[in-house]
């Protein structure tokens, strides 16, 4: 084939997670290779070997150009794993372990095994299952502009969903999660009235005035 196709640049776009080198490193590709010569899905492939690639599109612009352009996933919650965190998307893909702490929701009694928690791997079926609600508990919670309060969420009981948020010093219990519009107009108004009050706040009952109470630290 005619040198006039070989590669004399590789441009990467869309990208944030992932440095372009790195990119181009997972692709397998070189420079002067021969644009009609690369296997496409071979190179897609490879570069998805990354967790956080989610899809990539391959393009050749003749005469020597080859163009990737990536969808990367986003990490919206983390995992506490030994000393470190493990960075999760809302589909429950694991897409780093580090040391380094974000500032989006910590996400506690998982049942994903140990053996199980690397960069590439994925949520047990039962953390998925739940998973789904943290994603409405959260979505709720931010039209109600508190979103931001809430650091941890344990899932360990499904019928028990509960929520730490550490500047306000509050435990909160929200049940099974169900009517949960409600709940969280519920604790956005006693976040309102007992603004840095520590407490436990139950709004796991049915859905009443009765129903809902706190209880004040000691």
């Amino acid at each position: 084939m005619s040198p006039i196709f070989n590669i004399k640049n590789i441009v990467v776009s869309n990208n944030k997670a992932i440095t372009a080198e790195e990119i181009i490193s997972l692709s397998g590709i070189t420079i002067e290779e021969n644009l009609f010569k690369i296997r496409l899905g071979q190179v897609q492939k490879n570069i998805k070997e990354n967790a956080y690639i989610e899809n990539v599109q391959i393009k050749r612009k003749l005469p020597s150009e080859l163009q990737i352009i990536v969808e990367e996933r986003t990490p919206t919650y983390m995992l506490e794993f030994v000393n470190s965190f493990v960075y999760i998307n809302n589909q429950g893909y694991m897409l780093e372990v580090s040391e380094n702490k974000l500032e989006v929701p910590i996400i506690i009694g998982y049942e994903t095994s140990l053996e199980e928690i690397k960069a590439g791997s994925r949520l047990c079926k039962n953390d998925l299952y739940k998973l789904e609600t943290v994603l409405s508990i959260m979505e709720t919670a931010n039209s109600y502009e508190i979103g931001n309060y809430i650091t941890k969420i344990s899932i360990a009981d499904k019928n028990n969903y509960t929520l730490i948020l550490e500047e306000e010093k509050k435990t909160v219990y929200l049940g099974d999660a169900s009517n949960i519009n409600t709940r969280i107009m519920y604790l956005k108004e006693i976040i309102e009235l007992e603004k840095g009050i520590e407490s436990e706040v139950f709004i796991n009952g049915d859905i009443n005035e009765d129903d809902v109470y706190t209880r004040e630290k000691v």
